[in-house]
């Protein structure tokens, strides 16, 4: 193989695993496990989505600036009228006629584009002889935008044109592509031969004998393993790019020479080989992956372990769930994330339960931080009460993905005997405040612990708290979510028993709108909630002028009138669905753009 061929398929190597790789480099930073707020959802936020419109006569203006003497003019209304298309716009099949007139006769080619880009977005086919013809002659950017399409359409010329490319060596490189990926598509097996010769020319360049065995691995579900084995045992030894063309072949085949092939090539030195044949052999009999397991995840590919997890999980047993457990320390984040949940789903079964306790009760001594998040939220989702213990150690963890998930799991838990240590632990921590908010903005800092502390003490109606809960009522726009939780949690506190000042407090909070710093929308909500929990009905007048008697549209306009129903016993009108108007197109009727209910 040539230099530059070999170095085309290290690029499409690499290529495979690209979202792998950015994902690699992401598990050096944040996590990105999520855990709820139990206040979010009590009492539940029952708001319709907006609904989105057009005015009346856009369309009308539209299809007039399709004939346009500007070709500016045509080629903006043309890339609107897409646009509106798949924003749900109506009656736009008005405009083929003038878009295919556009495709067929403007002199620009910029706008014949647009016109083809718009054309294909409203699935014309009755346009497709017109766009097939300029696919043709308007040069390769027509062609990449019209032949996949008219492929999907079934346009029987263009059919026979990819044909006909794959015998005609002296065809540009990326009209053969084109040709390959479309008769692939299809499953065209009239082409398999010739796709196969593709495939197997190591003079062709690398991206075309990658796509020819991606094309032939779906039009052929058997047949391929001579050719997948001639490419494996040739003489100079298989290159890089011979190998990773004789696993695609086999991409669709399930014979016992092809397990038997796929099972030698996930061994093989290259991570990029290796997820190919690891992928079928996943669908076809994932016990084969589990003898290559150690090797494999030496390789320190994230691409090649979530497939060795995936294998694992399908094939339960002790050495596996070890091998799962050991995992959720792995460097990539959504890997963890997806490992924990496959040890969540065995736990399901009797069969295996006991064993993915043990597991995450072993790993919750580890010292990484990465593993530790995701035993915690392991151990609390499967109920596990002996972690309780644990979860109060680790609310001082220095890493804040720890030291949350630690709350987030005791609240979860709800055991009675860990509330006087945890209020204890949330004075200290609020008092190093400084440092613990300090860190990157958007990351679980002290704030989210706190208010999953805050919402144990609520659900627990943990009364020792109440100094500390009060003294979140104040405002401080550095912690929202801590102060709305432990509003929020002062209403189980004080559930049916309005307190005066309390009162006064909360409707303070919900009056304060003006600028430049209005008090956070979270805070307005939830004292709005806790007035309601508390029946306190001195606040009905500042209940009734938050609450949007003329249509609630906003989640503290929600929780005035909930609370509203919750002293008065009327019931929450039902939320009006927001109308509002798409706006700012460069073509309009007058009218002002607005919002109304």
């Amino acid at each position: 193989m040539s230099t530059l061929a070999s170095w085309q398929f290290r690029m499409l190597a690499g290529g495979l695993c690209l979202a792998v790789l950015a994902s690699a480099a992401a598990g050096r930073g944040p996590s990105e496990t999520r855990l709820d707020f139990v206040m979010f959802g009590d009492p539940p936020l029952e708001l319709p989505p907006d609904e989105y419109r057009f005015r009346e006569g856009l369309l009308a203006l539209w299809l007039a600036a399709l004939e346009s003497p500007e070709g500016d003019l045509r080629q903006q209304a043309q890339r609107t009228l897409a646009w509106a298309h798949a924003q749900g716009m109506t009656g736009i099949e008005a405009a083929v006629a003038p878009l295919t007139q556009n495709l067929v006769r403007d002199d620009r080619l910029i706008v014949r584009l647009t016109a083809a880009q718009t054309l294909l977005a409203l699935d014309a086919r009755q346009a497709a002889q017109p766009l097939f013809d300029r696919a043709q002659i308007d040069g390769l950017d027509m062609a990449q935008l019209v032949e996949p399409a008219l492929g999907r359409w079934g346009f029987q010329p263009l059919i026979g044109v990819w044909r006909r490319r794959l015998a005609d060596v002296s065809m540009d490189r990326q009209r053969t592509l084109l040709a390959i990926r479309g008769l692939g598509d299809l499953r065209d097996d009239t082409s398999a031969e010739d796709l196969l010769r593709i495939a197997d020319a190591a003079s062709r360049p690398a991206d075309l004998r990658w796509a020819a065995a991606t094309a032939l691995g779906r039009i052929r579900r058997g047949g391929l393993e001579a050719a997948s084995r001639r490419l494996l045992t040739q003489d100079p030894p298989a290159s890089l790019a011979d190998r990773l063309v004789a696993v695609r072949l086999l991409r669709s085949h399930d014979s016992q020479e092809a397990k038997s092939l796929l099972v030698e090539m996930a061994g093989d030195a290259e991570p990029a080989v290796v997820a190919e044949a690891m992928q079928r052999l996943l669908e076809l009999d994932p016990s084969r992956i589990g003898p290559l397991a150690e090797t494999a995840l030496a390789k320190g590919d994230v691409n090649v372990r979530r497939l060795v997890a995936l294998a694992s999980f399908a094939c339960p047993s002790a050495e596996n769930v070890t091998l799962l457990a050991g995992l959720m320390a792995d460097p990539n984040p959504s890997l963890r994330d997806e490992v924990r949940r496959l040890l969540e789903q065995l736990a399901q079964s009797a069969e295996w339960r006991s064993e993915v306790v043990r597991q995450g009760e072993r790993m919750l001594s580890d010292p990484r931080w990465t593993v530790l998040e995701q035993c915690v939220v392991l151990l609390t989702g499967l109920d596990v009460a002996s972690a309780s213990e644990r979860l109060l150690e680790l609310l001082s963890h220095p890493r804040p993905e720890v030291y949350v998930a630690a709350a987030w799991g005791l609240r979860r838990l709800g055991a009675e005997q860990t509330l006087a240590p945890a209020l204890e632990t949330a004075r200290q921590r609020y008092e190093q405040r400084d440092a613990l908010l300090s860190g990157p903005s958007g990351q679980p800092n002290l704030d989210d612990q706190l208010a999953h502390l805050f919402e144990f003490f609520g659900q627990q109606k943990y009364q020792a708290a109440e100094d500390l809960l009060r003294s979140f009522i104040e405002k401080n726009a550095a912690i929202p979510r801590s102060r709305s939780a432990a509003i929020w949690a002062l209403g189980f506190l004080h559930e049916g028993r309005p307190q005066a000042e309390l009162v006064q407090a909360f409707q303070q909070r919900i009056k304060d709108v003006e600028l430049p710093l209005p008090e956070h929308y979270w805070v307005r909500r939830f004292s709005a909630v806790t007035l309601g929990r508390m029946k306190a009905a001195a606040a009905l007048p500042t209940l009734e002028i938050f609450c949007e008697p003329a249509g609630i549209q906003t989640a503290v306009g929600y929780a005035c009138a909930w609370s509203i129903a919750q002293i008065t016993g009327q019931p929450v009108p039902p939320p009006a669905t927001a109308i509002k108007y798409h706006a700012g197109f460069f073509l309009e009727p007058s009218a002002d753009a607005g919002t109304q209910r």
